[in-house]
């Protein structure tokens, strides 16, 4: 498909016949009602009334609706994307209040006569703002929420409805690091949290960050730090004591 020069905003139906294509704008895709099945070579979703979809340019696509159905559909021109959403990485997200409003928004200026696409380019840079807000990864997120807990690499790559093969690599470009190596990087900051400002157990802390033996919490750290949780304790008071002696 050819570029495009303008922010566009239409209604959009979709049928049964599976369609494949990719174009050179982006697009935003937001429920009114229905569902859509979209592909693309990494994700595999099904778009229903609560989510919405962010395409990059270039991404091929595959979309098809078995049931009734309505989108709400902005397609971006590539110069007015930023370089974070011009990489090529669909991101769907949770039909919140702020999405809402900005549906609402969209549908009321198109059920203007007058509707010259003006006022939809004065609202573009909000719905940027709040894509990229939006791209903090849901499973990096629940990494942080939930990193005292059992996380399967499986159940990660299911929140971003990517198979488990693609996301290590798209995780790995995304931060640099493996999940795993993630997990315990992110266990290890709070483990040093708890150790520096608490009085905690060393066992009660091995289980507040998600590892149920006090032996493999240690053997963890140690490799992380350099030093056992205890003596890192200590360090960590010493240097406090130091500083207490040299604010006198």
């Amino acid at each position: 498909m050819e570029p495009i020069r303008e922010i566009v905003v239409e209604r959009r139906t979709y049928t049964s016949i599976q369609e494949k294509h990719s174009h050179r704008f982006a697009q935003l895709i937001l429920p009114l009602q229905g569902e859509l099945s979209i592909e693309t070579e990494s994700k595999k979703l099904l778009l229903d009334p609560e989510t919405i979809f962010f395409l990059p340019p270039e991404c091929h696509h595959t979309f098809h609706s078995v049931e009734r159905n309505e989108f709400l559909v902005l397609d971006i021109p590539h110069f007015m994307l930023n370089e974070r959403q011009l990489q090529n990485r669909e991101l769907s997200y949770e039909l919140n209040n702020q999405w809402k409003g900005i549906r609402y928004l969209l549908l009321n200026e198109l059920e203007q006569q007058s509707w010259n696409g003006s006022a939809v380019k004065e609202l573009y840079p909000y719905i940027s703002r709040c894509l990229i807000q939006e791209q903090q990864a849901k499973s990096i997120t629940y990494i942080h929420e939930h990193y005292n807990e059992n996380i399967s690499v499986h159940d990660l790559a299911a929140l971003e409805h990517y198979n488990r093969s693609y996301y290590s690599e798209w995780f790995l470009k995304e931060t640099g690091q493996l999940p795993t190596v993630y997990i315990q990087d992110v266990r290890m900051k709070k483990a040093k949290e708890l150790l520096r400002d608490t009085e905690l157990p060393i066992l009660h802390i091995a289980i507040q960050v998600g590892l149920e033996h006090q032996s493999s919490f240690t053997r963890l750290f140690q490799k992380h730090e350099g030093v056992t949780p205890s003596q890192y304790r200590k360090n960590q008071r010493q240097k406090n004591r130091e500083c207490s002696i040299y604010d006198i």
